[in-house]
């Protein structure tokens, strides 16, 4: 459903064009002054404007160039009971979409209604093929992800192969990326295959490509990403899963720059850059014989390694940043408590993890400030893990006795956070008067006294 916003200052004619606009199943919001038309588009998701020429306060031109000021892309169509040339040409070029005489044929204002939509449609879908086409890049400005960033920018120009090592989670594909982007094989092909994510029986005829009739259900001969991805660069994802009866044919593309599809005779030349990536320790491997020393040797000239989340948790605030800004949220916010929590969680999922705690989070925060009690359990009771260790030589009883003040004032901590710090409410939402409130904080501040 379109919303359409009206400004017009003739009743008769508002409640008109919006009956008219509402039975073709559109939106529509109406006002009677300019003033109430800006104010209405800073509110509603409006996508189309007809303004009247002569409103109150200021006229069509002044309203249209106010629009363009803070929405360029607003579609506006101007309507005026005097068709002057000279006014419908300084409309044009302050970025009118049309320009209509009054009286208004209804028919044709559903053509124009209908027209600018179609428009309005295109922008869009085009804003979000941009927006998904926009490279996603390594965020941070901690000094161990500097370092690494700055070694892949040395290495990107050079026909040096690279390893990258990190955990899961990491970004490894991004900085295999941003690799190829500073090259000189830019404006060719970048193609990851993640090594694990494929059948071993499979990742040799994905990589080489066969002929017709190599095996049952070859019908035709089909591509590899070796072929696909000529000239540019192949990054292979998790290289230390390769099967053992690959690892030699891989080498062969690295030290010889040819291959045989399978079930093929003919020797094809290869002009690919690789880059590899891992979250094992490729060495140990080779001394455990699943990985081939030689193949480590070729492929492990240039290593980078990305530092886990877990050791750059000073660039939590910037990925949350980003990622608002990403999903549309970037006037979102965090609770400071929040922020200290996510920078004592160790995170084992990395970024990756980040992004779906924060993803949860700002849908359920509904544009407030994200609190505690957005965030999944299991950080929470990581973090409990981490401020109430247990005694693992004393009792289950005792621990309990020991524990459950502890508990207690922190979960009063964050009730009191979350309601602002309204008294009343927390002792509402916690099941107690307002008295044993008052006593239960007492109690924890005289604890931290004593503790300093």
């Amino acid at each position: 459903m379109s919303g359409i916003l009206i400004v017009e200052d003739r009743a008769p004619l508002r409640q008109l064009y919006t009956k008219f606009l509402q039975q073709l199943g559109h939106s529509v919001y109406d006002c009677e002054s300019a003033e109430q038309g800006l104010a209405l588009l800073k509110q509603y998701d409006i996508q189309l404007i007809l303004a009247d020429y002569m409103l109150p306060g200021m006229d069509g031109l002044q309203f249209l160039a106010r629009v363009k000021a803070t929405e360029p892309d607003a579609l506006l169509v101007l309507m005026t009971a005097f068709g002057e040339v000279k006014t419908a040409v300084q409309a044009m070029k302050l970025g009118a979409f049309d320009f209509l005489e009054k009286p208004i044929d209804l028919d044709y204002l559903k053509l124009v209604v209908q027209k600018a939509l179609n428009l309005r449609s295109l922008q869009l879908s085009q804003q979000r093929m941009q927006s998904q086409d926009k490279p996603k890049q390594l965020i941070g400005q901690a000094k161990s992800l500097e370092a690494t960033l700055q070694l892949a920018d040395k290495v990107a120009p050079t026909k040096t192969h690279g390893l990258i090592l990190g955990e899961s989670g990491t970004g490894k594909e991004l900085l295999a990326r941003r690799i190829h982007d500073h090259s000189p094989r830019n404006e060719k092909p970048f193609i990851g295959l993640n090594c694990a994510s494929i059948p071993a029986e499979l990742l040799e005829s994905e990589l080489f490509g066969h002929e017709k009739g190599a095996f049952t259900g070859a019908h035709a001969r089909k591509l590899g990403i070796l072929e696909m991805a000529e000239h540019g660069t192949l990054f292979l994802d998790e290289i230390g899963e390769l099967p053992m009866n690959l690892q030699p044919k891989l080498l062969r593309v690295i030290q010889e720059n040819e291959f045989r599809r399978v079930g093929g005779s003919q020797i094809i030349k290869a002009d690919v850059r690789f880059v590899f990536a891992t979250n094992r320790d490729l060495s140990q491997e080779v001394r455990e014989g699943r990985f081939r020393e030689d193949l480590y040797y070729r492929i492990a000239v240039f290593p980078l390694e990305l530092p886990p989340l877990r050791k750059r948790l000073e660039d939590i605030p910037l990925l949350f940043a980003h990622f608002m800004a990403q999903w549309g949220y970037a006037d979102s916010s965090l609770d400071p408590e929040v922020l200290a929590l996510l920078q004592r969680y160790h995170w084992p999922g990395n970024v990756r993890e980040l992004e779906n705690v924060l993803e949860r989070a700002v849908i359920l925060s509904q544009g407030k400030p994200i609190q505690t009690n957005h965030l999944p359990e299991n950080l929470l009771v990581d973090q409990l893990k981490i401020i109430l260790p247990l005694d693992i030589q004393a009792s289950i009883r005792d621990n309990l006795a020991r524990l459950e003040p502890l508990v207690e004032a922190r979960l009063i901590e964050w009730v009191l956070r979350d309601c602002q710090g309204d008294k009343e409410a927390t002792a509402k939402r916690l099941g107690i008067s307002l008295r044993t409130l008052y006593n239960r904080l007492q109690g924890t501040a005289h604890e931290k006294s004593d503790q300093e």
